[in-house]
């Protein structure tokens, strides 16, 4: 009874992958505006390997200040506020990530101390008091600016720390988890040979054994959807595909090409 139910589980977790690979296919289909033949388009069988080494990236929050389009958005944003207030003559710049005297500098004199990451916008010449109001609202935007800013150095160290952890996870699996299973599910099959255990105890492994190998699956998936936020969040704020997607694969039959890592 209890191999019958295991049977009986598998077939429906089996038929929940399925339709889940269904909704996933048309999820793709409407993403990418497809229509007629075009939706036989063919996917890859399996997942890419996992790289050899954990890949680096460099200089992530500098990064994300030159290529981000929302601090980029923001800081044009600003550039226009000042042209609709009548602001033209800049007399010294300031490093909004680091609001307040000490970071600014006259221009073009160079900074009194450096920054690793900054993002440089215009101060005025306010000219006295009848521009207070200007310089109160120019000064409101550099502190959104600043904000967006914050938000994006944030995303992207988050999302950076969720890529290692994915990696690590992934590449234990793959070169721990997966090949002792490997190695207890051989010798358990010479006890059983032996006539040591039982063929309950021998399918009981090669169900734990199943679950390694979803699990490296899954860990696999996990790791190149980090990666894919990890280079949306160089572009604009996360994509949030890691909450969204179905996680189907705890209870999935393994793919056979995969279960040989």
């Amino acid at each position: 009874m209890r191999e019958e139910v295991f049977h009986a589980e598998t077939s429906a977790q089996l038929a929940r992958a399925r339709q889940a690979a269904v909704a996933g296919r048309e999820r793709l289909t409407r993403l990418i505006g497809l229509s007629g033949d075009d939706v036989a388009f063919r996917l890859p069988e399996r997942l890419p390997d996992l790289p050899a080494d954990k890949p680096e990236f460099r200089d992530i929050e500098a990064r994300a200040m030159t290529e981000r389009l929302d601090v980029q958005a923001a800081a044009r944003e600003t550039e226009r506020l000042a042209g609709s207030l009548g602001l033209t003559r800049a007399t010294r710049f300031i490093n909004v990530l680091e609001l307040g005297p000490a970071a600014t500098k006259e221009d073009p004199e160079p900074w009194k101390r450096g920054f690793e990451v900054s993002l440089q916008l215009p101060i005025f010449d306010w000219g006295g008091a009848r521009v207070t109001k200007a310089e109160a609202i120019y000064m409101q935007a550099l502190h959104r600016v600043a904000g967006t800013a914050v938000n994006a150095r944030s995303e992207v160290r988050e999302a950076y720390s969720a890529y290692h952890a994915a990696y690590d996870t992934a590449k234990r699996y793959r070169d721990e988890i997966v090949p002792l299973r490997r190695k207890i599910s051989e010798e358990n099959m010479l006890r059983y040979n032996g006539m040591l255990i039982s063929v309950f105890e021998l399918l009981a492994d090669a169900r734990e054994q199943v679950g390694a190998v979803n699990g490296y699956i899954g860990a696999l998936r996990d790791f190149w959807l980090s990666e894919s936020d990890l280079q949306a969040s160089f572009n604009g704020s996360p994509t949030g595909r890691r909450a969204s997607a179905p996680g189907a694969f705890g209870g999935m039959a393994p793919n056979p090409a995969q279960a040989g890592h």
